[in-house]
């Protein structure tokens, strides 16, 4: 789980902030948070705010850590760098998030906690950290500073960990190095874990699709049942999602890319996946009489008549929840742990289908569950007690050129009271971040 996002000089905020998900003393909705971090943790956050005040830019920066600890670069490779031009120019920009890993710390009976901070610019690492939250102090495991590179405690007794350390190249960060070279183990280790956590981090951003939808579909009945549930609940008209068989001909690809995938099925791949530019799916089989072409279509019924469509036909808002049910899906499994990130959760989506999620994925938390939900929304229809923990709301606000961050619970208790009417107060303009028309 997230604990705190740290930024600093990371694109419109040019001062250090924190985004925290630590509960602050609120009482109401208390069953929702995660007990096992030596802080009560936050299941959910909503991010309102101006267009362009800086809400995106939040996830943006996890999503830019992901990346970062995924892709290795060649030597020289310059940075994807993002300082706030006028005012950090010549300025590192700094990253740091502290998270619940999985692995247990080994000083309590809790789940280990770290601290992982890279500060970087267009042409090196200035900086990497990791270190130990513990209970009374911090734990460094390593520290870097350029190219000078320390391990503490049981990586000092590292062979392997110790040369990749003198050998790091400039431009990459040294635990994407150890991970990619295959010197850490992603299972069992504090290292590994943080890679791990990374890789669970599931961002969502405007028209984006869950780009496993045919795969699992096709092969996890359970996936399958829950995703047409989800649309029946939400009354889109469709009760079920499958593939129906098409001819060859009709799949809009070229022969050379339609061999490739054929070539590729064997004894123990006995199926390929297509995805065209405009969102069609195909599943490319092996049947008994040859291979077989079919097309990912929805389903509706009304009695004991039915139809199918195209997936592609039905309408944004179809799509937009259909590609959110996995979250959903994973979130209603026991002790699936998993942060995800929406980028203007309510996009297409009517209203009651925005606030069903939420509240479907707040039913699924507790205090043994290591999962979130963390979005960016307009939507003054969340903006209610009864929904969501005051210290769950988050404001921004761009004040001369740079955003500002602000938590609900930030205001002095005479100015929010446990009665006052969010929406209005927001729309007034007495809580910041709208638009100053």
């Amino acid at each position: 789980m997230l604990r705190v996002l740290h930024l600093d000089n990371w694109k419109s905020f040019s001062e250090p902030v924190d985004f925290t998900m630590i509960a602050g003393k609120e009482t109401r909705h208390g069953e929702t948070l995660y007990l096992g971090s030596k802080n009560r943790v936050l299941p959910v956050a909503a991010i309102y705010g101006a267009n362009a005040a800086g809400k995106s830019t939040l996830l943006n920066a996890l999503a830019h850590l992901q990346v970062m600890l995924r892709e290795p670069r060649k030597r020289g490779q310059r940075l994807h760098y993002h300082p706030h031009l006028l005012f950090g120019a010549n300025r590192p920009s700094v990253i740091g998030v502290e998270i619940v890993l999985d692995v247990q710390d080994t000083t309590s009976n809790r789940k280990a906690i770290v601290y992982y901070e890279v500060a970087f610019n267009a042409g090196e690492i200035v900086e990497e950290s990791l270190y130990r939250v513990r209970s009374e102090d911090e734990q460094a495991v390593f520290e870097r500073h350029g190219q000078e590179l320390s391990l503490y405690g049981d990586l000092e007794d590292d062979a392997s960990l110790e040369a990749a350390s003198k050998t790091v190249q400039p431009n990459r960060l040294f635990l994407e190095t150890c991970f990619n070279a295959g010197l850490i183990d992603e299972e069992n280790n504090l290292l590994g874990s943080v890679i791990q956590w990374f890789q669970r981090l599931t961002i969502v951003g405007r028209g984006a699709r869950y780009i496993l939808m045919p795969q699992q579909i096709a092969h996890d009945e359970d996936f399958r049942a829950a995703v047409g549930q989800g649309l029946t609940v939400a009354d889109t008209g469709i009760s079920d999602i499958c593939f129906t068989e098409v001819p060859r001909a009709k799949v809009p690809a070229d022969e050379g890319t339609l061999g490739e995938i054929e070539s590729q099925l064997t004894d123990s791949k006995l199926d390929g996946y297509l995805m065209t530019d405009d969102g069609v799916a195909f599943r490319v089989r092996s049947g008994e009489d040859g291979i077989v072409y079919e097309r990912l279509v929805t389903v509706h019924k009304d009695g004991a008549d039915e139809f199918r469509l195209p997936l592609e036909q039905e309408s944004d808002g179809s799509i937009r929840y259909l590609n959110l049910l996995p979250i959903l899906y994973w979130a209603g499994k026991r002790q699936h742990s998993g942060v995800y990130l929406i980028d203007e959760l309510e996009d297409s989506l009517h209203p009651k289908l925005t606030e069903e999620l939420i509240r479907l994925f707040l039913d699924a938390s507790g205090p043994d569950e290591q999962r979130q939900l963390i979005f960016t929304t307009h939507e003054l229809h969340l903006l209610r007690v009864d929904l969501l923990r005051r210290d769950e709301i988050w404001l921004v606000e761009k004040n001369e050129h740079r955003s500002e961050l602000t938590r609900l619970t930030d205001f002095p208790s005479s100015d929010i009271r446990l009665g006052s009417d969010l929406q209005r107060m927001y729309m007034s303009g007495r809580l910041g971040g709208i638009p100053r028309l």
